[in-house]
């Protein structure tokens, strides 16, 4: 197929203005742009109905009389033309592009009357109809892509046609189009002069034609009107005025670079003067090679007021346009950042560091807030402290709350005291009030040993959160009032106060920022304290969580450690054990990051890999000594340093823990639960649970957040006590304490549970029999007995009929039981 037939299918009223000019006697006109169908209108008369061909001005009474392209004619031949215009006895369809500038032609169109079609671009509905019946059908997306390609300009829209009628065994279909389109606009091309081109290359950059511009792109003063005239009426230009995309690589080839160089350093001048470039256009100026100081410092403004996900590039383009990287550093640092490239941001940041003496105050000062905030999300506090050191308390400016927090987590007091000093001269801002109190309230937390000051001190943080000010979205900070105040509810047990830390903090944070995430992996923290698996899994299904960002990833490697490790399922652990081995290689324990620390210290003894970690533990102890053992942030690892003894069958190393939460007590609630839930344990261990002591600690661990540990302690006594009356109420208790939340049993994304003739808690039994779990393991998760389990595993094979273990095991497995995890399978021991 080489060519489409003349058709007026797609062109709008085409087809109605052809049979009334056929009807009716009198002057008739088609008006549109070069390649809109002018022509393709008059083919459809002419195909119709014999036209008389000879001079306009002897048409004989009742013939036909077709003239094209008016607009190009000499002005005698127009007079003959409005002439015959205004006989009633012979039909005269004349044809023209429009003329703004010229009078004549604008009179002849005006004369028609209601008698005048306008030919307006096809849109991608009209591109389908007349692909689907000239050339072949054609999806809506390739409709509306040849409809932005061409403008809707029937010549070019049927050039895309032609091609892909030829070409319909191509795999291709857009390239089809785009090569066929750009082929199109160079031919129009060829038809127009190099001042209209050069009219034609400012559209592309958002310079509508029109006189004043017009003269001062082209230089002259004579026939501008005209040339804006031939611009406008092209077929090169889209709805909005601005030349169509496909246009500018032939226009730029038959321009030519010497000149198009030239004319692209005229077009950045006129835009800049008449105010006319926006930052869509000034990005295609730098793009095509223009370097130009007004042009930088336009791409400057534009990206300082951008959104951060746009000002980046800006940034960038800025810079290609001759801004000095050096001035644009600061800022370039600050948007990397934001939108969380942190090897950008840090390269960027650099760049000012290593030009400090000849740097402003405030670039310098934005360097290091960056890298010390990048050294945060990385797991490198104390960095985050030497940047701050380094700066100096005279130029920390408002960054002086930040380096006193940073200071303070990485467990260097003296050097938080020195940042806060230069806190007290800084204009009281909301957004200073807010850092203030966020850095007095961890200084606060970290000396208080009375409950009074404990509480004094979460009063600041929650303060903190309220009077942060408006924050811009591209600030990057080393950390969030929001997140070091959840953080420290988490360390004080009040799960309820991080609710509420979150619900209004969430939405304000931007989704998929670094901040946004790390509450959101705080969320999914207390959900596993809860015992509620689910929510906390789902909570880490919606993240995407850069690898660079360590910070986060430490929390969620530890987040998935500890739901491992809390299934029961070995092999599930070690596969959440493994996938931590990097961040652990790569973090640097500070205040903020004990949680997890003591959630991987668990599994390392669960796994006997205590030495993949104990550098962090050594690490933790120092930093937490250095700080005077504050019993508000010591209380969580110590209890997790209990665990770890009771893990290890190890009573010993259990007692310096316990009496450090004992230590404690007194001064701090956490620690006195925590502490009396240690001397139950000790007495499990040692063989002599009291009953009243276990059950008293399991409750009070559940009421601080904690019901997976204080089941399993109940559990556990159940197993070390010798009175049966005794250990079935324990693990009573234990069942109580650990009732799955609704969210878990209704959880949209829970795994189908198999059906069969099993009782519920038979099936239980199956489920965790046949991932290998232990008769003891299986007990302690369902907070019975290893005896009943025992009488569970010998009716289940009575009722299903197997005659041996593996059999039991295979008809359990084809019944669907052991479906909900893919880990590995541990050893039966009966």
């Amino acid at each position: 197929m080489n060519s489409i037939r003349p058709s007026l299918v797609g062109v709008e009223r085409a087809d109605r203005f052809v049979r009334d000019a056929l009807d009716t006697r009198g002057f008739h006109v088609v008006v549109g742009v070069n390649g809109s169908g002018r022509s393709a209108v008059l083919d459809v008369v002419t195909a119709s109905v014999d036209v008389y061909r000879a001079g306009i001005a002897d048409a004989p009474s009742g013939s036909t009389v077709v003239v094209d392209d008016a607009h190009a004619l000499s002005e005698q031949r127009l007079d003959e033309i409005a002439a015959a215009a205004t006989r009633s006895d012979i039909t005269l369809i004349v044809a023209t592009a429009p003329r703004e500038f010229d009078s004549r032609i604008e009179k002849l169109i005006a004369s028609a009357g209601s008698a005048r079609l306008t030919l307006v671009p096809l849109d991608k509905t009209a591109i389908s109809a007349r692909a689907a019946a000239t050339a072949r059908p054609i999806s809506a997306p390739l409709a509306n892509a040849i409809a932005k390609s061409t403008g809707g300009v029937l010549a070019a829209v049927d050039a895309a046609l032609v091609a892909l009628g030829r070409d319909r065994s191509d795999p291709s279909p857009l390239r089809v189009v785009s090569e066929a389109v750009a082929a199109q606009h160079r031919r129009m091309l060829l038809d127009t002069t190099d001042d209209t081109r050069a009219l034609l290359l400012a559209a592309r950059f958002g310079i509508a034609p029109e006189p004043g511009t017009a003269a001062q792109i082209v230089a002259r003063t004579s026939e501008v009107e005209s040339l804006v005239d031939l611009a406008c009426t092209s077929g090169l230009l889209d709805a909005t005025g601005v030349t169509v995309p496909s246009v500018e690589v032939p226009l730029i080839e038959l321009i030519g670079d010497r000149r198009c160089r030239r004319l692209l350093d005229s077009i950045t001048d006129v835009a800049l003067r008449s105010r006319l470039l926006d930052a869509t256009a000034a990005r295609a100026l730098t793009e095509r090679g223009v370097v130009h100081v007004g042009l930088a410092d336009f791409l400057v403004q534009q990206a300082d007021s951008a959104s951060v996900e746009t000002a980046g590039a800006l940034y960038d383009a800025a810079v290609d346009a001759g801004f000095d990287p050096a001035a644009a550093a600061a800022r370039r640092a600050e948007v990397a950042a934001a939108t969380g490239d942190l090897d950008a941001a840090g390269r960027c940041a650099d760049v000012v560091l290593d030009n400090a003496a000849v740097c402003t105050p405030t670039d310098l000062r934005t360097a290091v807030r960056v890298s010390a905030s990048i050294a945060a999300q990385r797991g490198m506090v104390a960095r985050s402290t030497q940047l701050f050191t380094w700066l100096g308390a005279d130029r920390l400016g408002p960054d002086a709350v930040w380096a006193a927090l940073s200071a303070a987590a990485a467990g260097d007091r003296s050097a938080a005291d020195l940042s806060m000093t230069a806190v007290s001269a800084l204009a009281p801002t909301s957004s200073t009030a807010s850092g203030t109190l966020l850095a007095a309230g961890v200084l606060g937390s970290i000396d208080s040993r009375t409950a009074a000051a404990s509480s004094a001190a979460a009063n600041s943080l929650m303060r903190a959160m309220t009077l942060t000010g408006t924050v811009s979205d591209r600030s990057c900070l080393p950390d969030t009032a929001a997140a070091v105040a959840a953080v420290h509810a988490v360390h004080c047990g009040d799960l309820a106060r991080v609710d509420s830390i979150l619900a209004r903090a969430l939405p304000e944070q931007r989704p998929g920022s670094e901040a946004h995430t790390r509450l959101s992996l705080i969320g999914a923290w207390t959900s596993m304290l809860r015992g509620d698996a689910a929510d906390a899994g789902f909570a880490l299904d919606a993240l995407r969580v850069p690898v660079s960002h360590v910070r986060n990833q430490l929390f969620l490697h530890a987040i998935r450690v500890g739901l491992a490790r809390r299934s029961g399922d070995a092999g599930s652990l070690i596969t959440a054990w493994t996938g931590a081995q990097n961040v652990i290689a790569e973090y640097s324990t500070d205040l903020f990051g004990l949680l997890p620390l003591g959630e991987l210290l668990l599994a390392a003894t669960r796994l006997g890999q205590v030495d993949r970690i104990e550098h962090l533990v050594a690490q933790a102890t120092d930093l937490l000594a250095a700080l005077g053992d504050p019993p508000v942030w010591s209380a969580a690892l110590h209890w997790y340093q209990v665990q770890a003894a009771i893990v290890a069958q190890t009573p010993d190393a259990l007692v310096p823990h316990a009496k450090a939460l004992a230590a404690a007590a007194p001064t701090h609630p956490y620690s006195a639960a925590l502490a009396a839930a240690g001397r139950a344990w000790l007495e499990v261990l040692q063989g002599r649970p009291d009953a009243t002591d276990v059950e008293n600690s399991a409750r009070t661990l559940t009421a601080l957040g904690l019901p997976w540990d204080g089941a399993r302690l109940a559990s556990e006594a159940a197993l070390a006590v010798t009175d049966t009356a005794t250990a079935t109420a324990l693990l009573h208790i234990a069942r109580s304490l650990r009732q799955p939340s609704s969210s878990q049993r209704d959880s949209p994304g829970s795994t189908p549970q198999p059906t069969g003739s099993l009782s519920e808690r038979e099936a239980e039994v199956a489920e965790l029999l046949v991932l290998g779990v232990t008769y003891r393991e299986v007990g302690s998760r369902l907070y019975i007995s290893p005896k009943t389990v025992e009488h569970h595993v010998a009716r289940i094979r009575r009722r299903l009929g197997a005659e041996s273990r593996s059999e039991l095991i295979s008809m359990l497995r084809a019944m669907g039981y052991g479906a909900s995890t893919s880990a590995g399978v541990a050893t039966v021991t009966e």
